[in-house]
């Protein structure tokens, strides 16, 4: 009976620990061009099909820009655009021909004793600068979860889509992985 009871707790907390743990962020961010003098910035207008959580990451990026220094403004030179997603992590995301394709995102495998389907959120934010017609700074994070909701996360993806933003202009994306504790 005692090795029964046990096998039974040993099950339980494999299932727990698939579900809770560390983390991983894929950060991708390139500052292309210096920000302007005036940082003044407006989100782009939202689309008929918008949903509450792209509202919300829209929300938080204007939130996390004016702590940043930019200011919101309706005649504002640089626009803000955000996209927010979520896929099955079991499917790949690949881009370009058949000679010249690659992989924006590979196919995740489920862990084992995972007990659900894992996805991908993922956040890009984009400024572009409209007066001198160019990209400013894009920025993109995602993370797989089993469990843990888009809501969950967008603290994390703001942050970490912005983290390279005013570092200085780069010729190629800065490429990073932050690991935080939470809801997989």
């Amino acid at each position: 009976m005692m090795i029964r009871s046990l096998s039974w707790i040993l099950a339980g907390a494999m299932t727990v620990s698939a579900c809770a743990g560390p983390i991983e962020t894929r950060v991708q961010t390139q500052q292309v061009i210096a920000a302007p003098e005036q940082k003044k910035f407006s989100v782009s207008p939202i689309d008929a099909t918008a949903n509450s959580d792209l509202v919300r990451a829209r929300d938080m990026v204007a939130k996390a820009l004016s702590k940043k220094g930019y200011q919101a403004a309706s005649d504002a030179s640089i626009l803000v655009h955000v996209a927010l997603s979520e896929r099955p992590a079991d499917i790949a995301v690949n881009a370009g021909e058949k000679e010249a394709a690659r992989s924006l995102s590979a196919a995740k495998e489920q862990k084992r004793f995972q007990s659900c389907k894992d996805h991908e959120q993922r956040l890009t934010i984009s400024l572009f600068d409209q007066v001198r017609g160019t990209m400013l700074y894009s920025g993109n994070a995602s993370e797989y979860h089993c469990n843990g909701t888009v809501a969950q996360s967008l603290p994390f993806l703001v942050e970490s889509a912005l983290s390279g933003l005013d570092l200085g202009p780069t010729s190629s994306p800065r490429i990073a992985t932050r690991t935080r504790q939470g809801v997989e």
